[in-house]
């Protein structure tokens, strides 16, 4: 007996600059950024303040600097993907009662996220018979060519689909019972 074919549909992609679930990521290379900004600053403001041309103020106004705008920084990209994330479980939502018509499978942002960091699948029943699936399936972007920039940065595609497979029990009895009643002329004139 061949094994059913799974098939599956796309709900939606994004890729990891839309949504990468760590917004704190790069946070170093931020601070670093702001700190030699913060420092330039000092420096232009040392001309009219005299008490930042003491070393230590100096670097408590660069600590302090880049310490407020690198967690300024998280926290924007923190927002942006918290509300990216919320328009996606709204579409993966649309997509669950559509086919499953019970809103007890749809999901929550926590739940999607989970989803989404575990690269998972998640059951769903239709009408107490199982067989699909929300899967979360995650391909890295092609190696870059050899003239590329060697810190290229790597963008992640994940996408969200809706895998089925049809069970194996009572389908293919059906199809043959259904096969006889319409090509025996026996059966029909059997069955009237």
């Amino acid at each position: 007996m061949p094994t059913p074919r799974t098939q599956s549909r796309e709900v939606c992609s994004f890729t990891s600059t839309q949504w990468s679930g760590r917004p704190a990521d790069g946070a170093g290379a931020t601070f670093g950024g702001f700190s030699l900004i913060g420092f330039i600053l000092c420096l232009l403001l040392m001309t009219f303040t005299p008490f930042l041309r003491d070393f230590g103020a100096m670097m408590l106004f660069v600590a302090g600097f880049a310490t407020v705008f690198t967690v300024l920084a998280i926290i924007g990209r923190s927002s942006s993907e918290r509300a990216f994330l919320q328009r996606l479980t709204g579409t993966v939502n649309e997509v669950i009662l559509e086919l499953t018509a019970d809103r007890t499978n749809q999901l929550s942002p926590d739940g999607l996220r989970a989803l989404l960091m575990e690269s998972g699948s998640l059951p769903l029943l239709v009408n107490g018979v199982s067989g699909l699936h929300l899967k979360a399936v995650r391909q890295p972007s092609p190696k870059p060519k050899q003239n590329a920039k060697a810190n290229a940065e790597v963008v992640t595609i994940t996408r969200i689909v809706i895998a089925a497979t049809p069970p194996d029990y009572g389908i293919r009895s059906f199809d043959r019972l259904l096969e006889t009643a319409t090509t025996d002329p026996g059966f029909n004139s059997a069955a009237s």
